[in-house]
């Protein structure tokens, strides 16, 4: 493991006291003994370490976003394909247990055709701290969009098939700077509201804000697809629940679907292990991140112009 900060690297040490422990990102990547890496830093050192560590023959899980662009996202792609690496990304959601069982109830078509998603994460007061990069653009590539929204947008496109994106439209504010602890550095937006126009009629709304004036109900995550036969609700709290049966007198009928015994970051280190094995494909890999990458700056291309931004 490393970190620039020693008392940093020290408090990880008690959860992993046989760890090597190094003190820069590089020494990892020109360390030989070392096969695959998980890249956890700020987005603006995405490609420089990422591109560093497939160069030197290593196996790459990156946090997300993917880059600042989509020329970043490129660039890895064609990194990993030269250097024939796993290159994957923690697109965390798509291995919790609720969102693992809501996908496995789509793709054995218990609802129908899905036809359109709804994903939201709306934080009432969280502006991510930090060293304060999260508010500045140039180091993070933008805000609450491409910060949550972007596992949001995953999420939904995954459940929905991910289908080819046709066209985005996207409404931005910026309201809350006096609540970052860099009020002069906060360059980006706090909220975010999209929707997204796929091929074969399906669509996709998303909602994301780090701070935002709502009732308390509404501080949150929820995901919903509706499909040609019933419906799906991803967070419940029982868990994520199928509802079908729409025609009949009483009403749909709930049924709380069953999740997986390993979900979460076990589930998702264990799905990269089966990558670099040879033995799976990244659930998010190069042509995915790119894909996400392209609509998340088609939305802020969106938001800048006011309009709706062909794919």
């Amino acid at each position: 493991m490393a970190d620039l900060i020693p008392d940093r690297r020290e408090k990880l040490a008690i959860d992993s006291p046989k760890a090597k422990q190094y003190a820069d990102a590089m020494e990892v990547v020109k360390d030989p003994e070392v096969e695959a890496v998980s890249i956890c830093l700020p987005t603006a050192m995405h490609l420089p370490v990422a591109l560093a560590a497939l160069k030197a023959g290593k196996h790459v899980i990156l946090e997300t976003p993917p880059g600042l662009s989509v020329r970043e996202a490129k660039n890895l792609a064609a990194a990993s394909a030269k250097r024939q690496k796993v290159l994957g990304y923690a697109f965390q959601r798509r291995f919790g247990g609720a969102e693992m069982a809501a996908k496995q109830a789509i793709e054995k078509d218990y609802a129908g055709d899905p036809i359109h998603a709804r994903a939201t994460l709306m934080r009432t007061r969280g502006i991510p701290a930090g060293t304060g990069w999260y508010t500045d653009k140039s180091q993070s590539g933008g805000g609450a969009l491409i910060d949550l929204g972007i596992h949001m947008l995953d999420l939904g496109w995954h459940l929905l098939g991910e289908p080819k994106p046709l066209s985005v439209f996207a409404i931005t504010r910026q309201q809350f700077a006096n609540l970052s602890p860099k009020p002069e550095a906060y360059t980006v937006e706090d909220s975010a509201f999209a929707l997204v126009k796929f091929e074969g009629g399906k669509s996709l709304e998303l909602a994301v804000s780090w701070a935002i004036n709502q009732a308390p109900s509404q501080n949150g995550t929820t995901c919903r697809v509706h499909g040609s036969l019933g419906a799906v609700e991803v967070y419940t709290p029982a868990g994520p629940v199928l509802y079908r049966g729409f025609e009949s007198k009483s009403g749909a009928k709930p049924t709380e679907l069953k999740q997986p015994k390993v979900a979460g970051h076990a589930a998702m280190l264990r799905q990269f292990r089966e990558c670099i094995l040879g033995k799976a494909t990244p659930a998010v890999g190069a042509d995915q991140g790119i894909a996400l990458m392209q609509m998340i700056e088609g939305l802020y291309r969106s938001a800048e112009s006011g309009k709706s931004v062909a794919m």
